[in-house]
């Protein structure tokens, strides 16, 4: 299992968020975290990456395990420079071109030279389709190929796994469709990926696991084709009817 996290727990003033998580995401697996408004998706996917600390939770990942409240400075960053994170809103330079956005934290976090992280960046815009789009600033893109940079940069990293938090949020179908197209062949090349996401068509056909959440729990999980064909919880049966439109 490449990543396992036990008992995670987040509050934020006196409110508890995430109420003894558990989950765990195997190498070259496309897992999906759904489940409605408020249910602490992003919360959890955040503390993974130790964009919030978490108050309580273990995390085994790679072999090594970590006390995720009391983990270093130097623990976050080894464990960081293994991982990547695709946020909701790009969150890209707008003074830099596509190609700057993906080679600046090679440059600057990992120490790489920028011969070779100009190469890494071109492999990575080459994968997602914009490799003419080099030189274009972020306000020349649609936000669709906006997002599309941020998934370049995060493979630039040759993370273990990406985290994407509802990815296309932000776009409107047809936008909302080239991501998805990405991400696809991100998961047929084995790609490990721990997604939030609302794209419940996406996570029916694409993902390997579900995990479904409601008010800070994980309520069910398991694999794709059995949540979606056999749910277990009753709940469970009613979000996928619901999002689907009950389609299953």
């Amino acid at each position: 299992m490449l990543l396992e996290a036990k008992n995670v727990n987040k509050g934020f003033r006196n409110q508890s968020i995430l109420k003894g998580i558990d989950l765990s995401v195997d190498t070259g697996e496309a897992a999906v975290i759904l489940g409605p408004s408020g249910a602490g998706k992003t919360t959890l996917l955040r503390c993974l990456n130790f964009l919030e600390t978490p108050d309580e939770g273990e995390l085994i990942f790679n072999g090594k395990t970590y006390r995720m409240n009391r983990m270093s400075r130097k623990e976050i960053r080894e464990y960081r420079l293994q991982t990547a994170f695709v946020f909701q809103s790009f969150n890209l330079f707008l003074n830099k071109t596509s190609l700057q956005n993906v080679t600046e934290g090679l440059i600057i976090a990992r120490g790489m030279d920028k011969t070779t992280a100009e190469k890494k960046g071109m492999d990575a815009l080459e994968r997602v389709g914009l490799a003419s789009h080099r030189d274009y600033y972020p306000h020349q893109l649609s936000g669709g190929q906006q997002q599309r940079v941020a998934i370049a940069r995060a493979l630039a990293a040759d993370p273990k796994i990406i985290f994407f938090d509802e990815p296309t949020s932000a776009l409107d179908p047809e936008l909302t469709y080239e991501v998805l197209s990405v991400m696809r062949s991100l998961a047929d090349d084995g790609m490990t990926m721990l997604i939030v996401t609302h794209e419940i068509e996406f996570a029916r056909t694409v993902s390997n696991r579900i995990i479904f959440m409601e008010n800070g729990v994980v309520v069910e999980s398991g694999l794709t084709k059995d949540v979606f064909t056999h749910p277990q919880k009753v709940r469970t049966a009613e979000f996928l009817k619901i999002e689907s439109g009950d389609r299953f």
